[in-house]
């Protein structure tokens, strides 16, 4: 529909479906902070260094600066960030009714907002305190204002470019794999170099805005520059066709993505199926073309430069939920007229998008995470497969966030209710294939407890000591100095690496879901693992007072 044909029914439309998206979140919202991430996004509201991981590179200035404001009023870093992201599903979820709307009509709006909101992936990062359902968010903001400028509206080319530099504000990637469907379409609907450069200007301008006080806070270009390639080098490149092994890691990423894909779309996916017909029944016109350039970019991307979690998806995810949705009710116009009962065409449409909506919905609600077995890891593809689906497909669920939570409260409570910081080091490890890296968890919920995260396996030995770093680097060497008063290592990993010989003494406390904590006293000798040595302090000499 055009904007003038826009009624309050619409408007009333559009936002019972966002209210419904917000108060769906609710119930299933993240206690605890979920990930790395999400505890580097927490510690950024105490202290914003880029340097320090605090968020990681690439900064999102404007993602941690509304948080700040947030949590000012709720004294909650998990909760604040939790509302940023319902928030942002249930302004996506409004925003893709017009979008759809515009591009289509107002059954393709409903059926697709409606699909979308229910959408397992959608839905958990609705729910947790990471930049993704905000990434979702700005990415149909920009797009909606990109097709404005397709049709030739100046405003929305203007408007485009401002809300893509706030984007990158929030999240550097929207920035980059949106602009070429911006650009695209202001090439094509403005067609005047005149105006799209002035649109350019105002897009750097916004850009500089939030860019120079992110540079300031986190000491200058050049440290800003020096952690960015060391994300780069560590997490980027060993996943892109950079690295080694291009082709084999394109693949890989690829297969997550597909996976990814399916959770988002649960059983709307199976409308792939009727593209040919669609194709040939209504053709592939601007609209599609215009779908097709905002979810090609970021495919082509995640697929050959880095796809680090399912939530990247949420990129270009609305997209594909716009021309699904399309594809499915045009089918099943078709199937209605050929069934010579068109009369019963409503039904049909609210028979198939219903179950579609209920088995969203029900997945991401009752579905249950496989079990993950510590003691006989799965050998073999099948074995690679299950653990794939565990991780990929299983896990954006609310139970499996609730086992997540679960697990990170068992380690907590149990380290806190045993050992005291004062006698107890915290250890984290990074390079234990049967364990998650633990080390941002512990630095949030055990503030007072010393921590090291070790590197092991297979590469130079190093190790991390938030208390007194002041980067996130790891510092190379062997030998730990622990503090005097120490009577005990704690590990804090999900399972012992059976690669690594466990040191003589090491205690064992099972913990829900197949996880373990392991304690370690320690005594006046040093103590040897996994190549390291972890040595007490020596107690200060006294010096002889003199006779007078």
């Amino acid at each position: 529909m055009k904007r003038q044909e826009w009624t309050r029914r619409d408007l009333i439309l559009a936002l019972s479906l966002s209210v419904l998206t917000l108060l769906s979140r609710w119930p299933y919202r993240a206690r605890m902070l979920y990930n790395w991430d999400a505890v580097q996004f927490a510690l950024a509201l105490k202290e914003y260094d880029v340097a320090k991981h605090q968020p990681h590179p690439p900064g999102y200035i404007l993602y941690v600066a509304v948080g700040r404001l947030l949590n000012a009023f709720l004294h909650d870093p998990t909760l604040s960030y939790v509302i940023l992201a319902m928030l942002a599903s249930a302004a996506a979820t409004f925003v893709v009714y017009f979008l759809a709307a515009a591009l289509y009509d107002r059954l393709t709006a409903v059926t697709a907002a409606s699909l979308l909101a229910v959408s397992p992936l959608f839905w958990f990062y609705g729910s947790v305190g990471l930049t993704y359902a905000g990434e979702a968010l700005f990415a149909c903001v920009v797009a909606s204002l990109a097709y404005g400028a397709l049709e030739g509206s100046e405003r929305h080319l203007y408007l485009g470019a401002a809300a893509l530099g706030l984007a990158g504000g929030m999240r550097q990637s929207v920035l980059l794999l949106l602009l070429p469907l911006w650009l695209g379409s202001a090439a094509r609907g403005i067609r005047s170099p005149r105006k799209i450069g002035t649109a350019a200007g105002l897009l750097v301008l916004v850009v500089l805005a939030w860019f120079l006080p992110m540079i300031w806070l986190t000491g200058g270009l050049e440290r800003y520059l020096v952690a960015s390639n060391e994300l780069y080098a560590s997490v980027v490149k060993p996943t892109s066709v950079f690295g080694e092994d291009a082709l084999q890691v394109a693949l890989t990423q690829f297969r997550f993505l597909l996976e990814s894909t399916a959770v988002g779309l649960g059983p709307l996916l199976l409308a792939f199926l009727a593209l040919p017909f669609y194709v040939r029944r209504v053709g592939w016109e601007v609209r599609e073309w215009f779908l097709l350039g905002w979810i090609l970019p970021p495919v082509l991307v995640y697929t050959f430069v880095h796809f680090g979690q399912a939530g990247y998806v949420l990129t270009f995810l609305p997209a594909l939920v716009i021309l699904l949705a399309r594809i499915l009710l045009t089918t099943l116009e078709v199937a209605a007229q050929r069934l010579a009962r068109p009369e019963r065409r409503w039904g049909l449409v609210a028979a198939v998008v219903g179950v579609l909506i209920f088995a969203n919905g029900a997945f991401f609600v009752s579905a249950r995470p496989l079990p993950r077995d510590f003691d006989a890891p799965r050998q073999g593809l099948v074995g690679r497969l299950r653990d794939n689906a565990s991780e990929w497909l299983w896990s954006r669920t609310a139970a499996a966030l609730h086992e997540h939570e679960a697990v990170i409260g068992a380690y907590v409570n149990t380290i806190r209710a045993f050992y005291p910081p004062e006698e107890t080091v915290v250890i984290t490890e990074l390079g234990n294939p049967r364990s998650y890296p633990w080390l941002r968890h512990a630095m949030f919920y055990l503030p007072e407890y010393p921590i090291y995260e070790l590197r092991v396996g297979a590469v130079p030995r190093g190790y991390y000591a938030p208390q007194s770093a002041a980067t996130i680097r790891l510092t190379p060497g062997e030998r730990i100095a622990l503090p005097l008063r120490v009577k005990r290592l704690v590990w804090f990993v999900d399972h012992w690496d059976p690669a690594t010989p466990r040191p003589r003494g090491v205690e064992e406390i099972a913990l829900p879901y197949g996880r373990w904590l392991y304690a370690l006293p320690v005594g006046r000798r040093p103590v040897e693992y996994a190549g390291y040595t972890f040595l007490k302090a020596k107690e200060p000499r006294r010096i002889p007072r003199a006779r007078s």
